[in-house]
């Protein structure tokens, strides 16, 4: 969808446009760049119960969301993974930033059965398996001892009926009485000085700055060329959660300093299987410099080094690439949105990362590949 909005863009409206497909779609799932994590956070004798509503809310998203047909010609596909178990959550960074992680088993597990999962399907992870009801369920075994395949449909009827899902009542009659004592509405916070300056720490200071100056959200987004650098430490298998957090922690401190020096921002960071990421942006509004390639390389080559002489037993790799056309602006709900970077080239050095591991990739065009 952006490779078409990138090459027939003649306009703000064509860029308001993509912004509405990406608003309107997520906003409505509401729960890193191409996925979303939704945690439901719960009591131990309540898992198989929560595992049952959550497993309805995903195929209810499917139903609804599964296949979004865009005018543009390109459809929006799902592919939806579900784990349960215990997690940890973690706060990186100083006193100007900081970044959430969420980590454990169980987040690795559920990023394996969304990759298990085809377009269109729901994948439980084995632990999630084992935990939930399964008398409901008529699932597909994938992979033994990794995940199963959810393969049917709910019961939407009112009445009492059995079926490949054994309801005896009408899923809102059910999830009404089930869960009657978990839901709350929706709250307001009162204005706190405090909470604010805290939250601030969040938010990147490009839109930071944007915010204080009182622009309107939807005046935020925008095509803009900008460069990359992604960062990924793959850590030892072995290595303790605590250790890991450090680890995480002093890489976050040293990349977050060397960017800003040359005029990026790190961005996000988000955890997977093997260890974590750290996603750099160099011309973001406020940002831009004639040199931002150069700063970019430059930076990748000082982090490199860091990593590799101070983080034991950890392998890093980098790519970066240069004046790639992003969509850059705020997507998801009012009560929940965030600014990120979409686009083909974002997608393209996440796979790049891992087919050339332990160095420092460049890619300066389509059809031309440096390595160092």
């Amino acid at each position: 969808l952006m490779d078409r909005f990138s090459l027939t863009c003649k306009s703000e409206h064509d860029m308001d446009k993509l912004a509405h497909i990406f608003s309107y779609y997520i906003s409505d799932i509401e729960v890193w760049w191409n996925v979303l994590l939704a945690l439901w956070t719960v009591k131990q004798n309540q898992l198989s119960d929560i595992i049952t509503l959550v497993a309805k809310c995903s195929l209810e998203i499917q139903e609804k969301f599964g296949i979004y047909h865009t005018r543009e010609g390109q459809d929006l596909k799902l592919k939806i993974g579900l784990s349960a178990g215990r997690i940890s959550q973690v706060i990186v960074g100083d006193q100007q930033r900081q970044y959430l992680l969420v980590i454990g088993r169980d987040v690795d597990d559920v990023q394996v059965a969304q990759r298990l999962a085809q377009a269109n399907e729901i994948v439980l992870s084995w632990n999630c398996w084992k935990l939930c009801e399964q008398y409901m369920f008529e699932v597909e075994i994938m992979r033994e001892d990794e995940a199963v395949k959810v393969g049917v449909t709910w019961s939407f009827l009112p009445k009492p009926k059995i079926s490949k899902i054994n309801f005896a009542y009408g899923w809102r009659q059910l999830f009404a009485f089930l869960f009657s004592d978990t839901l709350r509405t929706a709250l307001e916070l009162d204005p706190d000085s405090a909470l604010e300056q805290t939250l601030r720490k969040h938010i990147t200071k490009n839109l930071l700055k944007k915010i204080d100056e009182g622009q309107p959200m939807e005046y935020i987004s925008e095509f803009r060329t900008v460069t990359m650098v992604l960062v990924s430490l793959e850590f030892n298998k072995t290595a303790w959660m605590l250790h890991l957090c450090h680890l995480i922690q002093e890489a976050a401190l040293y990349i977050s300093t060397v960017i800003e020096k040359g005029g990026g921002q790190l961005s996000q960071i988000f955890m997977f299987e093997k260890g974590c990421m750290f996603f750099c942006v160099f011309g973001l509004p406020g940002d831009k410099k004639p040199d931002e390639c150069a700063h970019a390389l430059e930076s990748s080559f000082s982090i490199f080094s860091f990593c590799w002489e101070n983080l034991a037993e950890t392998n890093v790799s980098i790519v970066a690439t240069f004046h790639a056309l992003l969509f850059c602006g705020v997507i998801g709900a009012v009560a929940r949105h965030e600014y990120t970077v979409i686009g083909p080239k974002v997608s393209l050095v996440a796979r790049m990362i891992t087919a050339y591991p332990g160095l420092v990739v460049a890619l300066f065009d389509p059809w031309f590949l440096m390595k160092f």
